[in-house]
């Protein structure tokens, strides 16, 4: 499994990354930057930033649709491509979920990742026939459903994972990746507990450093090739 800290590119993260290979990025609209080879990354669509999480209210004047046109574009002109792409949806409704789905879909050219919100069935999920799907809507629905659609889909990804202690579960139920803002907001339990877990979990890529050598001998730096 891979953690996607969202946004999150200081040098602590890009050391993690590779020496673990089991840090990645999410991008919201207007936070993407790089890419690096040793960051994969998806693509958040920016629905989080209108929906008022304790009443669960869609404010859909909050929602930046040019922006997220905008970062779909930007990722349309790298080398390296984002492992996904989050349609837009509604979050906490999964009704006008669906019907974002069939609004946006199209404006997606890369794997295309659906936002489960609440009162989705897998059937339905399925009608749909995403490439991805990510666990999303309230947070009690989100960890009462995640085995379900970790059973059912071979590409599951989990949103608004904050806790190391929901780690080495999610890595078990074959989940292949999830997201928090959480990891990178000073918490340092929380920051230590990721460490912690993606250290004694390594899958670092060999040839990571392939790309990058010292071009003179007598400077000792880095240099893309």
């Amino acid at each position: 499994m891979i953690v996607m800290p969202a946004n999150a590119t200081g040098w602590f993260w890009h050391c993690l990354a590779r020496e673990t290979g089991r840090i990645g990025h999410l991008f919201s609209p207007g936070a993407q930057r790089g890419p690096w080879p040793w960051f994969p990354y998806s693509l958040d669509n920016g629905a989080f930033a209108a929906w008022d999480q304790d009443d669960n209210v869609w404010r859909e004047d909050l929602w930046d649709v040019e922006a997220w046109h905008k970062m779909i574009r930007w990722a349309q002109a790298q080398a390296q491509q984002p492992r996904w792409a989050i349609v837009p949806d509604w979050i906490g409704s999964g009704e006008r979920t669906i019907e974002r789905w069939y609004q946006f879909e199209n404006e997606v050219p890369f794997a295309k990742a659906l936002a489960v919100q609440d009162g989705m069935s897998v059937a339905q999920a399925r009608d749909m026939n995403p490439n991805v799907i990510c666990v999303g809507g309230t947070t009690e629905w989100k960890w009462a459903t995640v085995e379900m659609w970790a059973k059912s889909f071979p590409r599951v990804h989990v949103l608004r994972v904050n806790s190391p202690q929901k780690l080495a579960y999610l890595d078990q139920l074959g989940v292949e990746s999830c997201d928090g803002t959480g990891w990178n907001r000073g918490d340092r339990t929380q920051t230590r507990g990721l460490e912690l877990w993606a250290r004694q979990n390594p899958t670092p890529v060999q040839s990571m450093l392939a790309d990058y050598v010292c071009k003179q001998p007598d400077k000792q730096q880095l240099t893309f090739l």
